[in-house]
């Protein structure tokens, strides 16, 4: 795939759930009846994924009257619904090569267990990648870190604080207002708790995430779980450099680079900052282009207000099914117009622009 990571506006690309109790894995009421079980409630409602990891086969459960947020995985000594897992092996696909290093790769990611899945061909596991939480910064970016100003919120933040006053999050931590320029979240110097409405990106995503390896993109990602409109996906966190050496690095790595401009709010010709996710990123390194996306990037701002260095943050623009693929726009209609070298898009939506520019 044409891995050019959303480049800013300007002279790039335009750029402008609690989890369960832990539960004991119970029989299915098929596997019950099968053994004269009068039980009427039951744990196990499928089998929806495996993975294979060090020696230990593990299957991701599906729980009765559970969504999907709410599946986890155990290893096949703990199953005991010998039916469903007869089943689920009768229809899945092997993976098609050893994706134990890209398991070791993922040990360090935050939040739930993710998975890998490459049925088309033998690549095991990005080369020369670490996977990081969040962005680290070169020796020549500065890291403000001085608040412009901070709430005195004890018990979450009420419509007239400074941090909330524009009210980007309802009370379920979803966006409300797609066109707005910035989203202003409680600070380190704040008085609220992490609970508050107002701290939605800093917590982190609970989404669950599948990466899955496709046959003309390359890796990409599925979401495990619906996702509804508004609802936070991923930061997009990466090497944060300065404007020269995001050059150098475009101009090296041409056709294959990651970076993002961090321009959502920069008014100049250039902006001053970009992300490079190439070999530190996240979830998000391995999100495809779609010409139709479903995710949306916003400037988010944490510990500081600086416009040049605000951080990325990824919402649903749309409502997501479970088994979707997660993709942002990495090329919109401007760079079309910028004379720069295009490639074919392989995002296969109906409103393909048949070509991406970098």
């Amino acid at each position: 795939m044409p891995n050019t990571k959303g480049r800013g506006a300007k002279k790039r690309a335009a750029g402008s759930g609690k989890r369960p109790a832990r539960k004991s894995v119970r029989r299915s009421s098929s596997d019950a009846k099968a053994d004269g079980d009068n039980k009427e409630e039951f744990d196990v409602e499928a089998i929806v994924g495996d993975m294979e990891y060090r020696g230990v086969h593990y299957f991701e459960v599906k729980w009765r009257n559970f969504d999907e947020s709410e599946n986890s995985w155990h290893p096949k000594a703990d199953l005991g619904c010998p039916g469903l897992l007869h089943q689920y092996m009768q229809t899945r696909v092997k993976n098609t090569a050893d994706l134990t290093r890209f398991y070791d790769l993922l040990q360090s990611a935050e939040g739930f267990t993710i998975s890998v899945v490459n049925t088309v061909d033998s690549v095991e596991c990005p080369e020369n990648f670490t996977y990081i939480n969040e962005s680290v910064y070169s020796e020549d970016v500065p890291r403000p870190c001085t608040p412009m100003f901070w709430c005195e919120c004890t018990n979450g933040c009420s419509s007239d604080c400074e941090c909330a006053e524009r009210g980007n999050y309802d009370e379920k931590g979803l966006l409300k207002d797609e066109g707005c320029a910035r989203i202003i979240e409680c600070g380190t110097h704040c008085k609220c708790d992490e609970s508050c409405a107002n701290r939605v990106v800093q917590r982190g995503s609970n989404a669950r995430f599948e990466i899955r390896r496709f046959a003309h993109k390359g890796w990409g990602v599925v979401a495990k779980q619906q996702l509804v409109k508004g609802a936070f996906v991923a930061e997009y966190v990466g090497e944060v450099i300065s404007y020269d050496e995001a050059e150098r690095r475009g101009l090296e790595n041409r056709g294959l680079t990651y970076l993002f401009d961090l321009d959502k709010e920069f008014t100049g010709d250039f902006s001053d900052f970009s992300i490079d996710a190439k070999s530190h990123g996240n979830i998000s390194h391995f999100f495809n282009h779609s010409c139709d996306p479903n995710m949306s990037a916003y400037a988010v701002y944490v510990e500081h207000r600086d416009p040049r260095l605000h951080r990325l943050a990824l919402f649903a623009s749309r409502d997501i099914a479970a088994g979707e693929e997660l993709t942002f726009d990495y090329s919109p209609p401007v760079a079309e117009a910028t004379g720069l070298k295009a490639d074919p898009c392989h995002c296969g939506s109906d409103k393909c622009r048949k070509f991406m520019y970098y």
